[in-house]
Protein backbone atom coordinates (compact mmCIF):
# COMPACT_ATOMS: atom_id res chain seq x y z
CA UNK A 1 0.00 0.00 0.00
CA UNK A 2 0.89 3.71 0.09
CA UNK A 3 1.66 6.30 1.86
CA UNK A 4 2.08 9.80 1.33
CA UNK A 5 1.93 13.51 2.45
CA UNK A 6 1.87 16.53 0.56
CA UNK A 7 1.09 20.15 2.52
CA UNK A 8 -0.89 22.86 0.37
CA UNK A 9 0.78 25.91 1.26
CA UNK A 10 -1.96 28.06 0.27
CA UNK A 11 -4.09 27.01 3.02
CA UNK A 12 -5.70 23.85 1.64
CA UNK A 13 -6.30 20.75 3.06
CA UNK A 14 -2.98 18.43 3.33
CA UNK A 15 -3.03 15.78 0.89
CA UNK A 16 -3.11 12.14 2.92
CA UNK A 17 -2.93 8.69 0.83
CA UNK A 18 -4.29 6.25 3.81
CA UNK A 19 -1.63 3.75 4.15
CA UNK A 20 -4.89 1.03 4.46
CA UNK A 21 -6.60 2.19 2.10
CA UNK A 22 -4.81 3.48 -0.97
CA UNK A 23 -4.17 1.47 -3.93
CA UNK A 24 -2.58 1.91 -6.83
CA UNK A 25 -5.33 0.98 -9.08
CA UNK A 26 -6.87 4.63 -7.67
CA UNK A 27 -4.27 6.54 -8.98
CA UNK A 28 -4.55 5.25 -12.22
CA UNK A 29 -8.19 5.74 -12.30
CA UNK A 30 -7.47 9.49 -10.77
CA UNK A 31 -4.90 9.84 -14.23
CA UNK A 32 -7.28 8.72 -16.51
CA UNK A 33 -10.18 10.43 -15.52
CA UNK A 34 -7.45 13.96 -15.29
CA UNK A 35 -5.94 12.89 -19.08
CA UNK A 36 -8.82 12.47 -20.65
CA UNK A 37 -11.07 15.54 -18.46
CA UNK A 38 -14.17 12.81 -19.24
CA UNK A 39 -15.48 10.40 -16.78
CA UNK A 40 -17.27 8.22 -19.54
CA UNK A 41 -13.95 8.19 -21.20
CA UNK A 42 -12.21 7.05 -18.57
CA UNK A 43 -14.42 4.43 -17.76
CA UNK A 44 -14.35 3.18 -21.18
CA UNK A 45 -10.59 2.91 -21.22
CA UNK A 46 -10.23 1.26 -17.94
CA UNK A 47 -12.53 -0.96 -19.12
CA UNK A 48 -15.05 -0.12 -16.13
CA UNK A 49 -18.63 1.03 -15.31
CA UNK A 50 -19.03 4.56 -15.24
CA UNK A 51 -21.04 4.46 -11.91
CA UNK A 52 -18.00 2.37 -10.63
CA UNK A 53 -15.42 4.48 -11.77
CA UNK A 54 -17.06 7.51 -10.57
CA UNK A 55 -17.63 5.73 -6.63
CA UNK A 56 -13.72 5.08 -6.46
CA UNK A 57 -13.29 8.87 -7.27
CA UNK A 58 -15.91 9.41 -4.30
CA UNK A 59 -14.11 7.22 -2.38
CA UNK A 60 -10.68 8.71 -2.75
CA UNK A 61 -11.48 12.28 -2.17
CA UNK A 62 -13.51 11.37 0.99
CA UNK A 63 -10.34 9.83 2.15
CA UNK A 64 -8.56 13.04 1.19
CA UNK A 65 -11.02 15.20 2.57
CA UNK A 66 -10.59 17.35 -0.55
CA UNK A 67 -12.46 17.77 -3.34
CA UNK A 68 -10.29 16.47 -6.56
CA UNK A 69 -12.44 17.59 -9.14
CA UNK A 70 -15.14 19.89 -10.16
CA UNK A 71 -17.93 18.24 -12.05
CA UNK A 72 -20.04 19.51 -14.90
CA UNK A 73 -21.73 19.18 -18.60
CA UNK A 74 -18.77 19.65 -20.10
CA UNK A 75 -17.16 17.36 -18.09
CA UNK A 76 -14.25 17.47 -15.54
CA UNK A 77 -11.65 19.70 -14.11
CA UNK A 78 -9.33 19.16 -11.49
CA UNK A 79 -9.90 21.29 -8.45
CA UNK A 80 -6.71 22.95 -6.94
CA UNK A 81 -5.92 20.01 -5.02
CA UNK A 82 -6.18 17.99 -7.73
CA UNK A 83 -3.52 19.71 -9.63
CA UNK A 84 -1.18 19.25 -6.29
CA UNK A 85 -2.57 15.66 -5.99
CA UNK A 86 -2.09 15.12 -9.75
CA UNK A 87 1.86 16.06 -9.91
CA UNK A 88 2.13 13.59 -7.14
CA UNK A 89 -0.22 11.05 -8.46
CA UNK A 90 1.97 11.08 -12.31
CA UNK A 91 5.63 10.70 -10.08
CA UNK A 92 4.54 7.12 -8.58
CA UNK A 93 2.74 6.45 -11.63
CA UNK A 94 6.07 6.80 -13.57
CA UNK A 95 8.05 5.45 -10.74
CA UNK A 96 5.90 2.01 -10.99
CA UNK A 97 6.20 2.18 -14.98
CA UNK A 98 9.63 2.35 -14.99
CA UNK A 99 9.87 -0.26 -12.03
CA UNK A 100 8.04 -2.56 -14.37
CA UNK A 101 10.08 -2.27 -17.25
CA UNK A 102 13.32 -2.84 -15.16
CA UNK A 103 11.98 -6.67 -14.26
CA UNK A 104 10.93 -7.15 -17.74
CA UNK A 105 14.27 -8.84 -19.67
CA UNK A 106 15.43 -5.98 -22.26
CA UNK A 107 15.49 -8.94 -24.95
CA UNK A 108 11.19 -9.77 -24.23
CA UNK A 109 10.36 -6.62 -26.51
CA UNK A 110 13.08 -6.21 -29.01
CA UNK A 111 10.72 -4.37 -31.53
CA UNK A 112 7.92 -2.02 -31.43
CA UNK A 113 5.92 -0.86 -34.40
CA UNK A 114 2.80 1.29 -34.76
CA UNK A 115 1.12 2.44 -37.50
CA UNK A 116 -0.24 6.45 -38.06
CA UNK A 117 -1.50 8.83 -39.60
CA UNK A 118 -0.15 11.58 -41.61
CA UNK A 119 -1.10 14.44 -39.63
CA UNK A 120 0.49 12.53 -36.83
CA UNK A 121 3.33 11.93 -38.42
CA UNK A 122 4.18 15.29 -38.71
CA UNK A 123 3.45 17.00 -35.55
CA UNK A 124 2.85 14.14 -32.87
CA UNK A 125 5.64 11.31 -33.99
CA UNK A 126 9.13 13.20 -33.84
CA UNK A 127 8.66 14.81 -30.61
CA UNK A 128 6.86 11.13 -29.48
CA UNK A 129 9.82 8.89 -30.94
CA UNK A 130 12.56 11.32 -29.01
CA UNK A 131 10.74 10.24 -25.66
CA UNK A 132 10.42 6.87 -26.27
CA UNK A 133 14.17 5.92 -26.96
CA UNK A 134 14.71 7.95 -24.06
CA UNK A 135 12.59 5.56 -22.01
CA UNK A 136 13.16 2.58 -23.72
CA UNK A 137 16.68 2.27 -24.93
CA UNK A 138 16.93 -1.54 -25.74
CA UNK A 139 13.99 -1.37 -28.09
CA UNK A 140 13.95 -0.30 -31.57
CA UNK A 141 10.54 1.39 -32.69
CA UNK A 142 8.68 1.32 -36.05
CA UNK A 143 6.70 3.05 -38.01
CA UNK A 144 3.93 3.21 -40.86
CA UNK A 145 2.45 6.40 -42.29
CA UNK A 146 -1.13 4.86 -42.77
CA UNK A 147 -4.60 5.96 -44.01
CA UNK A 148 -7.55 4.83 -41.73
CA UNK A 149 -7.96 1.90 -43.81
CA UNK A 150 -4.63 0.72 -44.34
CA UNK A 151 -4.67 1.52 -40.07
CA UNK A 152 -7.04 -1.20 -39.64
CA UNK A 153 -5.54 -3.65 -42.25
CA UNK A 154 -2.75 -3.40 -40.43
CA UNK A 155 -3.55 -3.85 -37.57
CA UNK A 156 -5.88 -6.79 -38.35
CA UNK A 157 -3.07 -8.56 -39.91
CA UNK A 158 -0.39 -7.82 -36.63
CA UNK A 159 1.62 -6.02 -39.10
CA UNK A 160 1.75 -3.50 -36.48
CA UNK A 161 1.46 -3.84 -32.36
CA UNK A 162 -0.94 -0.99 -31.89
CA UNK A 163 -1.70 2.39 -33.91
CA UNK A 164 -2.20 5.80 -33.30
CA UNK A 165 -5.68 6.13 -35.29
CA UNK A 166 -8.07 9.37 -35.95
CA UNK A 167 -10.62 6.86 -35.67
CA UNK A 168 -11.58 4.28 -32.41
CA UNK A 169 -11.33 0.67 -33.36
CA UNK A 170 -14.83 -0.79 -33.61
CA UNK A 171 -14.28 -4.64 -33.51
CA UNK A 172 -13.58 -6.21 -30.00
CA UNK A 173 -10.28 -7.39 -30.48
CA UNK A 174 -9.06 -3.70 -29.75
CA UNK A 175 -8.93 -1.67 -27.37
CA UNK A 176 -9.23 1.98 -27.66
CA UNK A 177 -7.51 4.47 -25.28
CA UNK A 178 -8.51 8.19 -25.48
CA UNK A 179 -5.17 9.74 -27.06
CA UNK A 180 -5.57 13.51 -28.05
CA UNK A 181 -7.41 16.26 -30.10
CA UNK A 182 -7.41 18.32 -32.84
CA UNK A 183 -9.67 20.70 -35.19
CA UNK A 184 -10.48 20.36 -38.52
CA UNK A 185 -11.01 23.42 -40.13
CA UNK A 186 -11.27 25.63 -43.48
CA UNK A 187 -8.05 27.58 -44.00
CA UNK A 188 -7.12 30.04 -46.89
CA UNK A 189 -3.95 31.61 -47.72
CA UNK A 190 -3.06 34.88 -45.17
CA UNK A 191 -3.25 36.92 -48.48
CA UNK A 192 -6.22 36.06 -49.30
CA UNK A 193 -9.48 38.27 -49.38
CA UNK A 194 -11.50 35.96 -47.34
CA UNK A 195 -9.08 35.89 -44.23
CA UNK A 196 -9.85 39.50 -43.55
CA UNK A 197 -13.67 39.53 -44.44
CA UNK A 198 -16.77 38.57 -43.18
CA UNK A 199 -17.49 34.71 -45.07
CA UNK A 200 -19.89 35.12 -47.75
CA UNK A 201 -21.65 31.78 -48.56
CA UNK A 202 -21.87 33.18 -52.44
CA UNK A 203 -18.69 33.82 -52.81
CA UNK A 204 -17.86 30.56 -51.69
CA UNK A 205 -19.69 28.69 -53.86
CA UNK A 206 -17.35 30.08 -56.67
CA UNK A 207 -14.15 29.44 -55.23
CA UNK A 208 -12.14 26.42 -55.87
CA UNK A 209 -11.35 23.90 -53.14
CA UNK A 210 -8.15 21.89 -52.22
CA UNK A 211 -9.73 18.60 -50.50
CA UNK A 212 -7.80 15.12 -49.32
CA UNK A 213 -8.10 12.14 -51.83
CA UNK A 214 -10.79 10.29 -51.08
CA UNK A 215 -11.38 7.86 -48.38
CA UNK A 216 -9.13 9.88 -45.95
CA UNK A 217 -9.94 10.83 -42.23
CA UNK A 218 -9.99 14.49 -43.47
CA UNK A 219 -12.15 14.01 -46.62
CA UNK A 220 -14.37 11.62 -44.69
CA UNK A 221 -14.87 15.04 -42.01
CA UNK A 222 -15.36 17.41 -44.82
CA UNK A 223 -17.40 15.43 -47.15
CA UNK A 224 -19.90 15.40 -43.48
CA UNK A 225 -19.56 19.11 -43.51
CA UNK A 226 -20.93 19.73 -46.49
CA UNK A 227 -23.72 17.21 -46.27
CA UNK A 228 -25.12 18.54 -43.09
CA UNK A 229 -24.90 22.18 -43.97
CA UNK A 230 -28.23 23.65 -44.44
CA UNK A 231 -27.85 25.09 -48.26
CA UNK A 232 -27.34 22.67 -50.35
CA UNK A 233 -23.21 22.90 -51.32
CA UNK A 234 -21.27 21.08 -53.57
CA UNK A 235 -17.78 22.45 -53.29
CA UNK A 236 -15.84 22.75 -56.67
CA UNK A 237 -13.21 20.89 -56.13
CA UNK A 238 -9.98 21.65 -58.24
CA UNK A 239 -7.44 19.58 -56.37
CA UNK A 240 -7.90 15.46 -54.26
CA UNK A 241 -4.57 15.13 -52.57
CA UNK A 242 -2.60 12.64 -50.33
CA UNK A 243 -0.24 15.24 -48.81
CA UNK A 244 -0.78 16.82 -46.01
CA UNK A 245 2.53 18.82 -46.78
CA UNK A 246 1.22 19.05 -50.58
CA UNK A 247 -1.93 20.22 -49.07
CA UNK A 248 -0.78 23.61 -47.32
CA UNK A 249 1.56 24.22 -49.96
CA UNK A 250 -0.85 24.67 -52.14
CA UNK A 251 -2.97 26.43 -49.76
CA UNK A 252 -0.47 28.98 -49.00
CA UNK A 253 0.00 29.46 -52.36
CA UNK A 254 -3.95 30.44 -52.58
CA UNK A 255 -4.59 27.94 -54.95
CA UNK A 256 -8.05 27.70 -53.59
CA UNK A 257 -9.78 26.73 -50.10
CA UNK A 258 -9.40 23.76 -47.84
CA UNK A 259 -9.99 21.52 -44.89
CA UNK A 260 -7.05 20.91 -42.71
CA UNK A 261 -5.97 19.77 -39.20
CA UNK A 262 -4.92 22.82 -36.97
CA UNK A 263 -1.84 20.85 -36.21
CA UNK A 264 -1.15 21.56 -39.63
CA UNK A 265 -1.61 25.74 -39.18
CA UNK A 266 1.60 27.66 -40.75
CA UNK A 267 1.74 31.78 -40.22
CA UNK A 268 0.77 31.65 -44.25
CA UNK A 269 -2.42 30.38 -43.45
CA UNK A 270 -5.35 31.90 -42.13
CA UNK A 271 -8.13 29.43 -40.51
CA UNK A 272 -11.42 30.81 -41.51
CA UNK A 273 -13.52 30.09 -37.88
CA UNK A 274 -16.80 29.22 -38.84
CA UNK A 275 -18.93 26.98 -35.95
CA UNK A 276 -20.74 24.93 -38.83
CA UNK A 277 -17.76 24.06 -40.64
CA UNK A 278 -15.17 23.24 -37.83
CA UNK A 279 -15.84 19.50 -36.17
CA UNK A 280 -13.22 18.58 -33.32
CA UNK A 281 -11.75 15.16 -33.88
CA UNK A 282 -10.26 12.60 -31.20
CA UNK A 283 -7.51 10.56 -31.89
CA UNK A 284 -7.10 7.12 -30.08
CA UNK A 285 -4.14 4.59 -29.01
CA UNK A 286 -5.97 1.30 -30.55
CA UNK A 287 -4.09 -1.86 -29.60
CA UNK A 288 -4.97 -5.82 -29.03
CA UNK A 289 -6.55 -6.93 -25.94
CA UNK A 290 -4.22 -9.03 -23.58
CA UNK A 291 -1.05 -7.61 -24.99
CA UNK A 292 1.05 -7.26 -21.75
CA UNK A 293 3.93 -6.87 -23.27
CA UNK A 294 2.84 -3.54 -24.93
CA UNK A 295 1.13 -1.89 -21.29
CA UNK A 296 4.69 0.02 -20.67
CA UNK A 297 4.51 1.57 -24.08
CA UNK A 298 0.62 2.19 -24.71
CA UNK A 299 1.12 3.83 -20.54
CA UNK A 300 4.23 6.06 -21.71
CA UNK A 301 2.75 7.55 -25.16
CA UNK A 302 -0.76 8.53 -23.31
CA UNK A 303 1.55 10.16 -20.62
CA UNK A 304 3.11 12.07 -23.60
CA UNK A 305 0.27 13.23 -24.97
CA UNK A 306 -1.29 14.30 -22.18
CA UNK A 307 2.04 15.89 -20.91
CA UNK A 308 1.85 17.91 -24.20
CA UNK A 309 -1.86 19.04 -24.23
CA UNK A 310 -1.06 20.76 -20.41
CA UNK A 311 1.66 22.96 -21.99
CA UNK A 312 -0.45 23.64 -25.14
Amino acid sequence: MLSINSTNTRGLSPLVLVEEKMEIRQLKYFAEIYRTGNLSLAAENLSLTQPALSQQIALLERELKVALFERSRRGMTATAAGEIFAAKAAELLKGFSELEAALVPEHAVAQVSFAVGETLAAHFVPKLMVALRASFPGTRFRVIESNLTEIRAALRNGQVDFALSPEAISESAYHNRYLLEDEILPVVSAEDPLSQRRLDWEKLRLREWILFHPGSAIRKISDQIFSDMEQKFEPRISMELRSVAGAVQCLEAGLGIGFISDLSLTERLTALRVAQLTRRRRFFLAYRRKSEKMAPFVEAILQFAASLSRTA
